[in-house]
């Protein structure tokens, strides 16, 4: 009989303690239905990290398994990384599946904002996509808001009961959310990306509701992808979002970490207003021209990239573009942070990876002077 890891998903073996899904053979042997991998259980208990050898096609064909097993999709963004919870591959499921959509993080909105509308901004967005789901949950896993919500949600369309896949790119929340919702732990959770590697069904207590909990996707163009595993945790925002606030003359530097730097072009006296949002570990460092070349050579004032990473990062392949953002639009990084415009235009050169993916977007959230 084929055991698999309750925590992951993976099938577990005794044999091969380099390989996925391993488990002493004493263990794996045992009657106990709870197993998990050694992989899992170092996760959870010491939060070490091993790496798996996964690729973003191996994620994808795991997801495209289980899409038959469904009646509704219930995707999971990350409001605080909306742009960098997109894959294409998500929104084509959607513009063909029904969907109720579940936005994780509500706790981390740095400015204050209700629930309606952050829904109201997330369907308009979703609409731009080509996206109508059957409606919006907003949540907070790390303090439970909202997820009753969604529970009642699923009953409303579906009062008999129903199959739901759950999915989304690394590190939005699924695994979190769907532990909540059948009240138990069982599902790893961790911020490390990937650690679900294949789908595991679970059912809702006293409930005819099966969720399937499918790998996180990766999608392209997210900044954090770029660096090492433990930068990534940094970018990745979990307890606070840090805020600045500019007003600056042209040709002086704003640096985000030792990611991008951004260049002010305008011409005019008035100063452009603009406020700068990511993870509290990401450093925003404002200069001229000389002295932002000399700090992106250095380990201990713009981080990340740490120094472990720092020259991988370098080794991609950097592209200058120039970006018009309009007052009430934000210029989005994807999967490291955003920048709000107050009073514009505000015209910047930017240097970046050309991996990374940038982009104008109507403002989520309008800052403060």
């Amino acid at each position: 009989m084929i055991k698999k890891c309750v925590g992951c998903g993976i099938e577990l073996q005794g044999s091969n303690s380099n390989k996925n899904g391993y488990l002493p053979e004493s263990v794996l042997s045992s009657d106990s239905k709870e197993l998990l991998c050694q992989r899992c259980f170092k996760i959870k208990n010491y939060g070490q990290y091993i790496p798996v050898k996964m690729t973003r096609d191996d994620y994808r064909l795991e997801v495209k398994k289980s899409i038959n097993e469904a009646q509704v999709a219930i995707p999971v963004f990350d409001i605080i990384d909306f742009e960098g919870s997109f894959d294409d591959e998500i929104l084509d499921i959607l513009r063909e599946m029904d969907s109720i959509v579940v936005i994780n993080k509500l706790d981390l909105i740095p400015d204050e904002k209700h629930p309606s509308e952050v829904a109201d901004w997330v369907k308009k967005r979703l609409g731009e996509e080509g996206v109508a789901p059957l409606d919006v949950a907003i949540v907070s896993t790390k303090n439970g808001y909202g997820i009753n919500g969604i529970f009642k949600k699923i009953r409303h369309f579906y009062p008999e009961g129903v199959t739901a896949l759950v999915l989304g790119v690394t590190n939005v929340g699924k695994s979190s959310i769907i532990n909540r919702l059948i009240g138990a732990k069982r599902v790893t959770v961790s911020k490390f990306p990937g650690t679900t590697l294949k789908s595991i069904k679970t059912n809702i207590p006293h409930t005819n509701i099966t969720l399937i909990d499918t790998p996180g996707l990766i999608p392209e163009g997210r900044f954090s992808d770029l660096v090492c595993h433990e930068c990534n945790q940094k970018i990745i925002p979990a307890n606070e979002i840090s805020r600045k606030t500019y007003k600056v003359s042209k040709d002086r530097v704003i640096l985000l970490g030792g990611m991008i730097k951004m260049r002010v072009m305008n011409e005019d006296e008035l100063k452009p207003i603009f406020s700068l949002y990511a993870a509290k570990e990401v450093t925003f460092h404002e200069t001229n021209l000389e002295r932002a070349e000399e700090l992106l050579t250095r380990d201990d004032l713009v981080n990340p990239p740490c120094s472990a990473c720092k020259d991988d990062y370098n080794k991609n392949k950097m592209v200058t573009e120039e970006f018009v953002v309009e007052t009430g639009e934000e210029l989005v990084f994807k999967g490291l942070g955003w920048l709000s415009v107050k009073r514009g235009p505000l015209v910047l050169e930017v240097t970046y990876p050309e991996y990374g993916e940038i982009l104008i977007r109507d403002a989520f959230i309008k800052p403060k002077r």
